[in-house]
């Protein structure tokens, strides 16, 4: 009989959803608790990174233009093939070719500060730069931009014809970057914080219900010590109680 008993305390057993419902109900509100401390906790980070250490963002627009220059009247298959070639020129950015030219003019330039990107359905590619001096974002984002096209429209010394043939003369710069602005990662923050909280109070949760060795139910009795129950105390409460409540 003991055999046979321990043999059923050993047993494992799975969570129904309704016992995950009861748990979920039982600590909620430190779970409550856990995640709203990890919201606050990510949002006051945000604001201590503003003041100790505030981050500027500078931002510069490069077109591609459908015909290679501003003249002319564009038809739908020049500006589809345009609009293909902003994904190109993102890519193309983002080269040696491209940022060794900005490195040897500014060695402090880091490629990771760098964001190149298109809005899909236009011509346009931003290229941002982010630094803790907003003019140096500025300087960054222009010597970037006039690397690109300067590259873009490089020529062959033997034969003085183009190297890129589908982007020469083809990029113009729209907008040149001003002052970086102050950036913030509030909502980058944010969710780190209420996702950490929601771990942590997963973890509460677990060590609670792992040290907790009180029985919740007649079934998980008869199923541990595998006797059957009886007769049970319901939970009642009288009128005087009510009352005084």
């Amino acid at each position: 009989m003991d055999d046979e008993k321990q043999v059923v305390m050993e047993e494992t057993r799975s969570l129904t959803f309704k016992d995950i419902l009861f748990i979920i109900k039982k600590h909620w509100i430190a779970i409550i608790a856990f995640i709203l401390l990890g919201g606050i906790a990510g949002f006051t980070w945000t604001k201590v990174q503003q003041t100790v250490a505030p981050v500027y963002q500078s931002t510069g627009i490069i077109m591609v233009s459908p015909d290679g220059n501003s003249s002319g009247q564009v038809n739908q298959n020049e500006y589809t093939l345009a609009n293909n070639l902003t994904n190109t020129v993102v890519a193309f950015i983002k080269t040696n070719a491209v940022l060794d030219n900005v490195k040897e003019t500014k060695p402090d330039f880091n490629i990771k500060s760098l964001a190149v990107t298109n809005a899909s359905g236009n011509l346009m590619v931003t290229v941002k730069y982010t630094s803790k001096d907003p003019k140096v974002s500025k300087e960054m984002v222009d010597l970037v931009m006039d690397s690109a096209i300067a590259e873009a429209n490089r020529m062959r010394t033997e034969d003085n014809k183009p190297v890129y043939h589908m982007l020469n003369d083809n990029l113009n710069i729209v907008d040149r970057a001003k002052d970086g602005i102050q950036t913030s990662h509030t909502v980058r923050n944010l969710a780190i914080g209420l996702a950490a909280g929601a771990a942590l109070a997963f973890v509460y949760v677990f060590v609670r219900e792992m040290l907790d060795n009180t029985f919740k139910s007649s079934e998980e009795i008869e199923r541990t010590l595998n006797i059957p129950v009886l007769a049970g105390i319901p939970d009642y409460h009288f009128d005087d109680e009510k009352e005084a409540k």
